[in-house]
């Protein structure tokens, strides 16, 4: 209805039309109706948009119509009650007013007081303008636009911008060699890089802001398929801008310089913390004491973000995971990505927030929030939560053995356990093993007990439950306390010592405070572990301050490269210290050994320095006084360990010059001069002394044997250019000259006779690194490298890439793989030498079908287009390429690379059912299983041969997938790899491979027989029940039994699927069963413990007979053990003698007997000594993979021992 614009007309109609709750109330009752009323109704539609509710809804047996509802909140000034939680958080509150004002007023019971539609239009446009505005500024605030390619503008952060192209030539465009991981939103690369100097203050002009360039870790934002990328970036901007604090990671600065958007850290040597869960030899180097310590530091930062941010907004990290804590070279914590965190205003007076998208990790989310979208500071408490329980049981929140018990992993488990009371079965192995290695024996009663009760607190199901962070904090600091005051669990008796080292008999030392001696300390379990034993003696000088010097650094300074400490006995005037064993003994007993290579020493002189890295390092650090090489000691896998401290001394940063000794200590020759001529020590004094030592290992040499004038001729050989005369002659030929100068120049510089002029700790382990890789590059790498690398790398499509590479870093690329042959062929080389050549699909042939395909980017490909293929059912590929740089007289597989398109679950044992069918030669094959690569790519074994040159013609039509088993989606081709088989190489004459598919059937020859078994018993023994049972025989003395198959064949449906006939030949009685045509079969049966042998490994063969009207059973059968559910790996067998493809590692294939009868393993288990009413039951199903099991006839099982 349309009046004249000219003026606004009542028109009266005979009956009210519309819909309910939107209707002008006025119209209804007088049927009259104008433009005023579709204002009404734009005002409930309004109101609608606001609340996210409809404008009418039945509740309590009546319609309550939105209407009247927002006029009530409204004039009430309640209306915040019913807006959309969703929306109350992104809202302007003067655009709220004008928006709510407009609708409210469309909603006047006097017409007249309604507004004209022109009015409201300005109303709302001038609340848009408003909330832009407010967006814009929150954009403004970081310095950018509120549009993802608007320009840096804001001069509050302009210190922090980097400019693209610093960053790109930092990277050397991003090259592989400094990409250190990813993330699900980037790339992540170290790098050296000049950026603003975070520890110092900003309050200068921009030209004169501080500057230092550092090692950093770039992380480049590639994902920006949506926008979660964008405001990752954003947020990750504007939370670490505000924040400063030892445990929240530092943002060094930034780039947005559109498409690029990257973010510049602080680089933590150490990772992050879920490299070391689930990985027991990296966990194994965190005692309790630093993973309470780690844990203290995560607590810390939080409390920082979340309460303490003096005039700032708090902040809710809404991802804190053991994935997102990194680790610096001493172990200190630091949260990291808040690209998912939220910002809560100070003008925000509730101390929840909702929100409408929830975020986070599975696993770690905390359950209140992902059902109500209501975040609160105690959503971070229960995501840390488990991350405490995650350090304590050193296992991912979703490792396995947590999935396979509870889906949501962790978290549920805890509580299960907690409520038992068996929270202790949580704990790391490593920990409660904790005893050889590390000073704790695991975490003592009162720290677990306090740990876990704080733990399991932060866990609690509703929000209100949890405790605050500063208690969690209070809590944990406890815990250490705990652990920390169990010095005293570390005595031991002198009885006990005494009786480890049979009255202390071997010496394995002598110092001048005492002897070492050799011992050992058996275990509960049987097992033993060697102790070194060392025993002072007043007499000779050594009193009680050494002894707790000592005893005080070993304890509280554990490190891989410092001895560990065992335990101590301080029983009358008996003093003894026990430490780990180094069987390799001391580093002075080597020096003259030629068989110690000089990378050997290179590794040793690294370690030390690293050692001496961690005791210098601290706020509190040690000055080991002593450094000699008679106080280096070398374990059985060549570990380098500093021993000794008696001597030492702990200080602190600001007082290292304050330690003035009346008498020097240390040994003779050894002794830094300064500290003699000064009468104080500082670090300096060990870096002298290790000087010395680099010098003894370098020349082979004791500094006793040049009268204390070891030092004197170092350096005077080194300044007439003469220094290589002094290297030990029986490994200088093996030096390689740039290692040996690197090394002589940074061992001379530590022997500088002014303190200031000697090198760092660092820049002597950074230098002895260098030296190292100068020797690993001829020593190591170069070996490891093609003959004819340099040739290969000129055929790549940018050669001068690789010529400035070191040989280690051009062994790992040749290792990833080299792009050659305009990116159509990847040549890689395995770690023993063997070549790997991986063929693009790209120059395959696709028959009809090629019209259906496409050439596409993926991601994780080698190559720069991969193969789309619609049907999988009708593959039509024709493969016909030639080989170029195979390694001769190697076993190759030819594998296809192909993935799905679709994500695909695969189970534990990367083998996936998918039947490949294809042909070579005139011969129809098929490859049954294909193995799941690392990076979803799924690899297929066609054939197998060997080479007797580079270039071997492959041909192969590759025919269809299994739709069944493979679904009906698409996959990507990437090409065909041809990999060398279990680095094998054969003496194998040229003539005898002549091509490849001769090759192949020579390979597969092996295989086509049913091997034959022998079977050795004394007798058969009749058993009552029909049953038979092998005498003690040839099978080790071990119990051996056989059953027929009418004894174990279930059937449990109403279908026929056996067929019982008679066999008097069988030794299994006089029946055999006739499987019908059915694809499965069950076994089951309970085992009487009696008739087997207790303890021992048994192998079930399966023996059986394929009749003559067979034709079937060539694909694999999958053998599933009903009784093990949780168990995911499937087994599987062959009734025929599969193709070498196919076997995939599998012993499980058919064998020939003497008795003309064929078996197979069909099950393995293990009879240990306690039975479930003497019993051990046994479920089988049995399934073939394509066809029926028509055909086979099943004469019994045998149990036998492996």
């Amino acid at each position: 209805m349309q009046p004249a614009a000219s003026r606004r007309l009542y028109l009266v109609l005979d009956n009210a039309c519309g819909t309910m709750g939107y209707i002008d109330p006025v119209y209804l009752k007088s049927a009259s109706v104008s433009h005023k009323s579709d204002v009404y109704s734009l005002g409930v539609v309004l109101f609608e948009v606001l609340t996210g509710r409809k404008a009418y809804s039945f509740i309590d047996t009546k319609w309550v119509l939105l209407a009247e509802v927002a006029k009530s909140h409204y004039e009430n000034e309640t209306l915040v009650d019913i807006i959309h939680p969703g929306l109350m958080n992104q809202m302007d509150s003067k655009a709220l007013k004008i928006f709510s004002e407009a609708a409210y007023c469309c909603l006047n019971d006097q017409r007249a007081q309604r507004p004209n539609i022109d009015r409201v239009i300005f109303a709302l446009d001038r609340a848009l303008e408003l909330q832009l505005a407010c967006e814009n500024s929150e954009y403004s605030r970081l310095g950018l636009k509120a549009t993802s390619t608007g320009p840096w503008k804001g001069k509050d952060l302009e210190h922090l911008r980097i400019g693209f192209d610093a960053i790109k030539k930092a990277t050397e465009n991003f090259n592989k060699k400094y990409w250190i991981g990813s993330g699900g939103y980037g790339e992540v690369y170290k790098a050296e890089l000049e950026h603003f100097d975070s520890s110092v203050m900003k309050d200068e002009k921009e030209s004169q802001l501080p500057k230092k360039r550092s090692a950093v870790a770039i992380k480049c934002i590639t994902n920006k398929e949506d926008t979660q990328g964008e405001q990752g970036f954003i947020a990750e901007i504007e939370t670490l801008s505000t924040c400063m604090h030892p445990n929240i990671v530092s943002l060094l600065g930034f780039c947005h310089e559109p498409p690029h958007m990257i973010l510049v850290y602080e680089l933590l040597s150490n990772g992050s913390l879920d490299d070391y869960l689930g990985t027991q030899g990296k966990m194994a180097n965190l005692t309790w004491v630093q993973r309470i310590k780690i844990c203290i530091d995560i607590a810390r930062g939080l409390n920082y973000i979340h309460t303490i941010m003096e005039n700032k907004q708090k902040i809710i990290h809404r991802d804190i995971k053991s994935a997102n804590i990194l680790l610096d070279d001493t172990w200190k914590a630091k949260i990291a990505d808040f690209g998912l965190s939220k910002l809560h205003p100070l003008d925000h007076m509730a101390s929840t927030m909702v929100t409408n998208q929830i975020a986070g990790t599975p696993f770690y989310l905390d359950p209140e929030y992902e059902r109500t979208g209501k975040l609160k500071k105690e959503s971070d408490v229960y995501s840390f939560g488990v991350v405490l329980f995650e350090i304590m049981s050193g296992r991912l929140a979703y490792d396995p053995v947590f999935t396979y018990e509870n889906e949501k992993g962790l978290a549920p488990i805890v509580r299960q356990h907690y409520e038992k009371g068996t929270i202790k079965e949580m704990v790391d192995n490593v920990l409660n093993e904790e005893s050889t290695f590390t000073l704790s024996k695991g975490p003592n009663q009162d720290s677990l007990k306090t740990f876990s009760v704080i733990g399991y607190k932060c866990l609690a199901e509703k929000q209100v439950h949890r405790p605050s962070i500063q208690f969690v904090i209070e809590e944990l600091e406890k815990a250490l306390k705990f652990q920390e005051t169990q010095i005293d669990s570390l005595q031991i008796s002198f009885e006990e010592i005494r009786l480890a080292t049979q009255n202390f008999k071997s010496i394995i030392g002598k110092g001048g405070f005492g002897n070492v001696y050799k011992g050992e300390i058996l275990h509960v379990n049987g097992r033993s572990t060697p102790i070194a034993v060392k025993r002072l003696q007043a007499e000779h000088g050594q009193g009680e301050k050494e002894f707790l010097t000592e005893l005080q650094i070993l304890f509280e300074y554990k490190h891989k490269n410092i001895i560990g400490l065992l335990g101590y006995c301080n029983e009358n005037k008996e003093k003894i210290l026990v430490y780990e064993y180094a069987s390799k003994g001391s580093l002075d007993m080597l020096l003259k050994d030629a068989s110690l290579t000089w990378t050997q020493r290179l590794k040793i002189g690294i370690d030390v320095a690293t050692g001496l890295n961690f005791l210098h390092g601290g706020v509190y650090f040690v000055i080991h006084r002593d450094m000699k090489s008679s106080n280096i000691l070398l374990t059985n896998d060549w570990n380098t360990k500093i021993t000794d401290f008696g001597l030492s001394v702990i200080t602190t940063v600001n007082h290292d010059i304050d330690f003035v000794v009346d008498t020097p200590c240390g040994t003779f020759g050894y002794i830094d001069p300064e500290c003699i001529r000064r009468g104080f020590v500082t670090r300096e004094d060990d870096i002298y002394s290790f000087g010395v030592v680099l010098f003894e290992m370098m020349c082979g040499s004791f500094v006793f044997e040049y009268g204390g004038k070891f030092v004197t001729l170092v350096k005077h050989h080194y300044k007439e250019g003469k220094l290589d005369e002094l290297v030990l002659k029986s490994i200088k030929d093996k030096i390689m000259p740039k290692s040996l100068a690197t090394y002589q120049r940074i061992a001379y510089e530590c022997l500088h006779n002014d303190r200031a002029k000697r090198p760092t700790i660092s820049e002597l382990i950074s230098q002895l690194k260098k030296a190292l890789e100068f020797q690993e590059a001829v020593e190591i790498w170069e070996p490891k490298l093609p003959k004819d690398y340099k040739e290969i790398v000129g055929m790549s499509k940018t050669p001068v890439i690789y010529y400035n590479m070191t040989n280690k870093d051009l062994y790992e690329m040749f290792s990833k793989g080299v792009l050659l042959q305009k990116g159509k062929v990847c040549l890689s080389v395995s770690n023993n030498g063997n070549r790997n050549e991986r063929v693009s699909a790209t120059m395959f042939s696709f028959g009809k079908n090629v019209s259906h395909n496409k050439r596409i980017s993926v991601q994780t490909s080698r190559f720069q287009r991969v193969v789309k293929i619609m049907d999988i059912s009708n593959l039509n590929i024709h493969i016909k390429i030639k080989t170029q740089f195979l390694s001769p007289n190697v076993i190759y597989g030819a594998h296809l690379v192909f993935k799905f398109c679709e994500p695909r679950k695969i189970s534990s044992s990367k083998l996936m059912y998918v039947n490949l069918k294809y042909q070579m030669g005139s011969e129809t094959l098929h490859a049954y299983f294909a193995t799941c690569e690392d990076d979803e790519w799924m690899m297929v074994e066609l054939c197998r041969f060997i080479p007797h040159k580079k270039d071997v013609e492959f041909k192969v039509l590759l025919q269809s997938l299994s739709r069944y088993y493979c679904g009906s989606g698409a996959i990507y081709v990437e090409g065909i790899h041809f990999r060398a088989i279990n680095n094998a190489t054969l003496k194998v004459k040229p003539e005898v491979v002549d091509k490849l598919n001769g090759a192949q059937r020579v390979l597969e020859s092996n295989s086509d027989s049913v091997q034959q078994t022998s079977l050795d018993y004394d007798e058969i023994t009749q058993l009552e029940d029909d049953e038979k049972l092998f005498s003690l025989g040839k099978a080790n003395g071990k119990k051996c039994h056989m059953l027929p198959a009418r004894m174990f064949l279930y059937d449990s449906s109403n279908v026929k699927c056996f067929n019982w006939r008679p066999c008097a030949e069988s030794r299994f009685l006089e029946e055999v069963v006739e499987i019908l045509s059915n694809q499965l079969f069950r076994i089951k049966f309970k085992i009487e413990a009696q008739k087997l042998t207790a303890d021992t490994n048994y192998a079930c063969y399966l023996v059986f007979k394929l009749s003559q009207q067979c034709h079937g059973l060539h694909c694999p059968v999958k053998v599933q053990d009903v009784l093990l559910r949780k168990d995911k790996q499937f087994k599987f067998l062959y009734f025929r003698s599969p193709r070498l493809v196919n076997l995939h590692g599998n012993k499980r294939v058919p064998k020939l007997r003497k008795d003309g009868l064929t078996e197979v393993i069909v099950w393995e288990f293990n009879l240990g000594n306690k039975f479930n009413d003497d019993h051990h039951p046994m479920s089988l199903k049995l399934r073939c993979y394509e066809g029926t099991m028509s055909g086979l006839i099943v004469y019994g099982i045998e149990f036998r021992p492996i």
